[in-house]
């Protein structure tokens, strides 16, 4: 049985990675501020397997993950991130710049180093996933804050891949799975009708007039099969 560490789990692509991996059977420890009526009542029914770990990553509230302890497998998703603040620079609350930053990128850093301090010596097969996003690698208006927070990330998953590239036992990857249907997309259409600095609007509002957004269960079936499958 693996255990995994999943970030964000009470909404979209998260949700859906959540109730994936429970699905296979899984020892989940799920990190995060909220959590859905099914996942506490999975966890209630299941408490050997399912761990609901409430922190706020953007306290940078790291917990120890105790939980790996003999673990022969074990992997880390890192889910959580935000895109807000959405706009021009100069005019972003910095109160947002700065929980975007925890979220997206400090706190993954650090989860990362608790996660490999934690696991036992004899973990066999350890794996890695920072979910990232095309905006690390191309310029978008008004998400300046998001796409610096992904990019780096990028660069610390990539120099983590260099440091085991010797060690089979280690997997360490970034996974950009594009665009979907989850209340992110939502945050970002409020955006792009709120009028402030924009230029990309047209392109998301009309990704979902179009129906252009797949869904996250089939995103999260998709990584799944390509990341978690045994090697």
């Amino acid at each position: 049985m693996r255990t995994v560490v999943l970030t964000g789990v009470s909404r979209g692509l998260g949700a859906a990675l959540f109730a994936a991996l429970a699905a296979r059977g899984d020892r989940l420890i799920a990190i995060g501020r909220h959590f859905t009526d099914d996942q506490r009542a999975l966890a209630g029914a299941e408490p050997g397997r399912i761990t609901l770990c409430r922190a706020d990553l953007a306290a940078l509230e790291i917990p120890p993950l105790t939980e790996l302890a003999g673990a022969t497998e074990a992997a880390l998703i890192h889910n959580a991130g935000v895109v807000e603040p959405i706009g021009a620079v100069g005019a972003l609350p910095a109160e947002a710049i700065a929980a975007a930053v925890a979220v997206n990128l400090t706190a993954p850093m650090l989860l990362t180093n608790a996660f490999l301090a934690a696991a036992p010596d004899s973990t066999q097969d350890i794996r890695i996933l920072f979910i990232t996003s095309t905006a690390a690698h191309r310029v978008i208006g008004g998400w300046s804050v998001y796409s610096a927070t992904k990019a780096g990330g990028e660069r610390f998953i990539d120099t983590l891949a260099d440091q085991f590239g010797d060690d089979p036992r280690y997997t360490v990857v970034n996974v950009s799975p594009g665009v979907m249907d989850t209340d992110m997309q939502a945050s970002v259409r409020r955006a792009a009708t709120a009028g402030g600095y924009f230029p990309d609007r047209e392109r998301f509002l009309g990704l979902s007039e179009r129906g252009e957004l797949p869904s996250p269960a089939d995103i999260a079936e998709k990584i799944i099969s390509t990341h978690l499958t045994p090697k």
